[in-house]
């Protein structure tokens, strides 16, 4: 009987009746772990139990699992955000007025002249393909075409400034857009020019009695584009008003004859990025309202009669929202309505953004976080000045003070007041940038990016909005300083 219990078990037994069974019927099964007391005194890996290795937080140590504190970091913002919100509530109240802010829409309906010089805009466009038309026709007429190119262009710039900086009745908001449409519209049209004027050198002129698709030989080649269609447009066959308004409405800069086109549109996409439009857009109006009109508000005081540690406080309480709201318009614009007009156009190209958070110098962030701005930037700036003999330090001071001059225009116009407090924080992160990669680099100048991100538009924000309090609503003589 007690045979039959240890089949296929040798048993060992010693004088003092300790056991060592050897497993010997599945070799399959794991094998049981020796006990403290077992362990061989002669064996030292048994016995050690360090190693050479890195903390977890250390960069040399290989960890990049770091959800735990993702997660963490989203909760304490969370709270951090209700508690402002509650805060604000009590002291304030309920400030979101959807209907007031429509109501000032409907107030009068016929008297929107921004909405008119927006619609009117149009019309500047238009001649654009008659310039070019012109110019492939007459031969030698590189000079004229380039006085008619200019003078339309000038027309985007200074028509609507005038309009908006002299008439009273178009808001600050309104001449903003304003001021936005007609600006993007002259860089499209900027970008026109030069691709077809680059077609036009390289292209040989075609002779009287000849087919007009007998232009380039090498242009009627079989192409595919990205999405794998074969009909392509040759120059000058894309000199039509239909194709320079969907370039118009195209959401990007920069010219080309054939686009990369999807085959066709996704409606549940389009809706989305609708239903996204509208609630952030509302959301931006609800903080604007709540959150930042009040700060403002309690900081109605000349700059120069605030102390220094009054005025950072202002700038600190507005850093947060301000900061908010201004990631809410980065997905709402380079997302939302990108994307969905470029789904209704059905255009390819939808890199609107790059990775903008990881960049190491507020001249990565520049470069990462507005690609159809950059591009035009770098294909119609940067690159022919370098082709020109400049150097990439000139070359990219006169990306910035081109930049500079742009947002300037934006704010002053509609504000109707030059304080070039924009222009000088632009034109000084090209020698800062470079400073601060000199000196941190890498993570720190990361860190610095996002300092700059979150304390310099409110600090913006909060100047331009005094000196027009100043000028528009107060005459105290202790604003002379701030007046040029």
């Amino acid at each position: 009987m007690e045979s039959s219990l240890f089949i296929g078990f040798g048993i060992k037994m010693s004088g003092k009746r300790k056991k060592k069974i050897n497993i010997s019927i599945n070799p399959e099964m794991p094998q049981p772990e020796m006990n403290d007391t077992e362990v061989r005194q002669d064996d030292p890996e048994r016995l050690s139990c360090h190693t050479l290795c890195e903390s977890l937080l250390s960069y040399g140590s290989g960890f990049n699992n770091f959800q735990g504190i993702f997660n963490w970091s989203v909760v304490l913002l969370v709270l951090t955000h209700v508690h402002m919100s509650l805060e604000n509530f009590i002291r304030y109240g309920l400030l979101f007025d959807p209907v007031k802010i429509i109501s000032v829409f409907l107030k009068d309906p016929y008297k929107w002249p921004a909405v008119y010089l927006i619609a009117a805009s149009v019309l500047f466009a238009l001649p654009a393909v008659f310039i070019e038309r012109y110019l492939r026709k007459v031969r030698g007429s590189e000079s004229i075409g380039l006085v008619l190119q200019s003078v339309n262009l000038l027309l985007l710039v200074t028509f609507p400034a005038v309009m908006v900086y002299r008439m009273q009745a178009i808001t600050p908001a309104g001449g903003l857009l304003t001021m936005f449409v007609y600006i993007i519209i002259a860089l499209k049209l900027f970008s026109y020019y030069q691709v077809n004027r680059w077609y036009r050198e390289g292209t040989p002129r075609p002779v009287r009695g000849t087919s007009r698709m007998q232009a380039d030989p090498s242009a009627h080649q079989s192409r595919r584009n990205e999405r794998g269609q074969s009909k392509q447009i040759v120059y000058p066959m894309n000199l039509k008003v239909k194709d320079l308004y969907y370039f118009l409405l195209a959401p990007t800069l920069c010219y080309q004859l054939n686009f990369p086109r999807q085959k066709n549109c996704r409606q549940g996409y389009i809706i989305r990025r609708f239903i996204e439009m509208i609630f952030l857009f509302h959301l931006m109006l609800g903080l604007i309202q709540q959150w930042i009109v009040p700060n403002i508000h309690k900081s109605m005081k000349p700059i120069n009669e605030i102390e220094s540690t009054l005025l950072t406080e202002y700038i600190l309480k507005l850093a947060v929202p301000n900061h908010f709201i201004w990631l809410i318009f980065f997905y709402w614009y380079f997302h939302s309505c990108l994307n969905c007009l470029a789904e209704l156009l059905r255009f390819g190209d939808r890199q609107f953004y790059l990775d903008w958070w990881n960049a190491d110098s507020v001249l990565q962030f520049w470069s990462r976080w507005n690609i159809p701005a950059h591009k035009w930037l770098d294909r119609h700036v940067y690159r022919p000045l370098l082709h020109h003999g400049y150097d990439k330090w000139q070359a990219r001071m006169t990306v910035f003070l081109l930049s500079a001059c742009f947002y300037e225009y934006l704010i002053a116009i509609p504000l109707k007041m030059f304080r070039f407090w924009m222009f000088f924080a632009m034109a000084a992160q090209v020698p800062l940038a470079c400073l601060m990669k000199r000196l941190f680099g890498g993570n720190f100048g990361n860190i610095f990016m996002w300092i700059s991100l979150v304390l310099g538009p409110p600090l913006m924000m909060l100047l331009y909005f005094h000196d027009y309090y100043i000028q528009h609503h107060r005459k105290d003589s202790s604003w002379r300083l701030f007046f040029f």
